[in-house]
């Protein structure tokens, strides 16, 4: 699955044939910009399992359009100075940097995985990113113990 961008209009389109699963706006430090997840036919969630990553109102949405059953959310926590590190790494190699966009993004994570909305969206259990290995050990038993149907 691929990133895949399009114009207004076709976004438009898509929303009136009541394909687009989930729409957000984020309003950037370079104006708004619109992301969404369509269901064109690429997923079928009855023959595969996939990985999604998203925001906790691309998981609810997700798991409202095709069920609370084929829907586990997996939230990996990273300490805050680790994470806002990589951030910065990860910007200094872009060819133009934003680190303002980098700075608001960071800030509004914050806000947006806050410990009651990760409860209200019935994200209760959180891993800690620590150590890799366990983690990700944790994550597999986590998966195996709650395959969705």
């Amino acid at each position: 699955m691929e990133y895949h961008f399009v114009d207004t209009a076709k976004r438009d389109d898509l929303q009136s044939q009541g394909k687009i699963i989930e729409l957000r706006t984020y309003n950037t430090c370079y104006g708004p910009w619109d992301y969404f997840t369509v269901d064109d036919g690429q997923v079928n969630i009855d023959e595969k399992n996939y990985i999604v990553i998203g925001t906790l109102e691309s998981y609810e949405k997700m798991r409202d359009y095709y069920g609370n059953t084929k829907i586990l959310p997996i939230y990996i926590e990273v300490e805050d100075g680790i994470r806002l590190q990589r951030a910065l790494n990860r910007e200094k190699k872009q060819k133009h940097p934003k680190y303002n966009e980098m700075c608001r993004r960071f800030l509004t994570d914050d806000e947006d995985f806050s410990k009651d909305k990760l409860e209200k969206a019935g994200v209760n259990r959180i891993f800690k990113n620590i150590v890799i290995k366990d983690t990700v050990n944790e994550i597999k038993e986590y998966i195996r113990s709650n395959a969705v149907s």
